[in-house]
């Protein structure tokens, strides 16, 4: 099939009328890096979908054996499934409730390979018609109302009691979050405002979501999990986060005080232990190895810290007890992971839902791949939500982990048409 671009592919598919739009996954590669941004994907005309509390409905669809996207699911698994994993603290629900599972198996899947510029049929049939119909810069309506469950005042005060804990010797780290709940003053064209947080902040996992009326933007640069069909498995937690600066020296100047920051170098270390404890439960002995230690990424609006750590699933484990033994990414909880969880549960005081959580496909045949569900929007009618954050040790300074949350927000802010200030409470 002739090349398109997916972001044109998919704004001329939703409007062919050709296709069930009730469920849709886009799975969107928005920038090429050395480790990943080859392909996208669109899975659309769903047959069925498992939406559940926990893994169990999930298990019995899959297998190590069958066709990779015949047998394909495509959807999220929200953070609130560490509870059905770990004795940890049940979170105060939020505005708007998901099950903490969605994975859908849908007629059709189609792949873009950005490399050799092809459109590849992966299941089931190409649509009826898709013209190349470039996206228009559409008008939208703006964010006319913003709060948070955290002033910067009580963030800070958060943050002083968590470190106060940490040296205390409960904890080594927590990720503390905060939540962003706001209105349009219009209905809005969720595809239209996902094409401009693509804009604002492209990302190599970047995902658009339709589930019923609820739509799951999201522009993550981070890899939960990958494995392949030999079981192979790897994944690369971020931990280190410095701003990008418009000015060439200044913004040099923030990526080497990044490489260098002995107090990142630490926070990175420590989920890199963690993730090999998690990938350990899993693999062959003697195959966790970590491949790459505090690499250096630069994106839109931060530049960020990241290690890549591998394994080999042993014969006794499946994809998907890989992926539960590891669920929630150990970048978002801290260290020691299970009491890490239930400081955050105490200081956020409201569930995380899909943030924190993971988003991709898990194939038939054992493969998978799975972002982290981080610089995420959740749209609803005219109501969204979105949550940042970032991870707290001991030396840790409170301004600076504050400053560290208004970084990350920018990319969704600049998407929804706010301003820096309209993210300080």
């Amino acid at each position: 099939m002739t090349w398109i671009e997916p972001l044109d592919y998919i704004a001329a598919l939703t409007e062919s009328g050709s296709v069930d739009l009730s469920h849709l996954v886009f799975l969107y590669s928005a920038i090429r890096t050395s480790y990943s941004g080859r392909y996208s994907y669109i899975a659309y005309d769903p047959v069925e979908t498992i939406q559940s509390q926990d893994f169990e409905a999930l298990r019995g669809k899959l297998s190590n054996r069958g066709e990779r996207f015949g047998n394909g699911w495509f959807g999220y698994l929200g953070y609130g499934l560490k509870e059905c994993l770990e004795q940890v603290a049940h979170d105060t629900p939020g505005w708007y409730k998901l099950p903490n599972l969605t994975m859908t198996r849908f007629a059709n899947v189609i792949r873009f390979d950005h490399d050799k510029k092809i459109i590849e049929l992966c299941a089931g049939k190409y649509p009826d018609a898709v013209y190349d119909k470039k996206s228009a810069n559409e008008s939208l309506p703006s964010a006319v109302s913003l709060s948070s469950n955290m002033t910067k005042a009580s963030y800070l005060e958060k943050v002083a009691a968590i470190r106060e804990r940490i040296n205390e010797g409960e904890f080594y780290q927590a990720n503390l979050t905060r939540k962003f709940i706001g209105n349009f003053n219009g209905l809005i064209d969720p595809l239209a405002l996902y094409r401009k947080l693509c804009t604002a902040s492209p990302a190599a996992y970047s995902a658009f979501l339709k589930i019923g009326d609820t739509y799951i933007l999201s522009s993550s640069p981070e890899l939960f999990l990958a494995v392949d069909e030999a079981s192979n498995i790897r994944t690369r937690p971020v931990k280190g986060t410095s701003p990008r600066f418009a000015d060439s020296q200044r913004d040099h100047e923030s990526l080497e005080k990044l490489a260098t920051s002995a107090k990142d170098r630490a926070e990175n270390l420590m989920i890199v232990d963690l993730m090999r404890n998690d990938l350990s439960r899993s693999c062959i002995p003697g195959s966790v190895i970590t491949e790459k230690l505090f690499e250096i990424t630069s994106h839109a609006n931060v530049h960020h810290m990241s290690s890549t750590i591998t394994g080999k699933i042993d014969a006794n484990h499946s994809t998907l007890d890989a992926i539960a033994l590891c669920f929630p990414p150990g970048s978002m909880t801290g260290a020691p992971k299970i009491r890490a969880m239930n400081v955050c549960s105490e200081f956020e005081g409201v569930e995380r839902g899909i943030y924190s959580g993971a988003i991709g496909w898990l194939g038939g045949d054992g493969a998978c791949e799975l972002s982290v569900v981080i610089r995420t929007l959740i749209i609803r009618g005219n109501q969204f939500e979105f949550q940042v954050g970032g991870a707290i040790t001991a030396d840790s300074d409170p301004e600076q982990e504050w400053q560290e949350t208004i970084d990350k927000a920018k990319g969704i802010a600049l998407a929804l048409g706010l301003k820096t200030e309209d993210l300080l409470f």
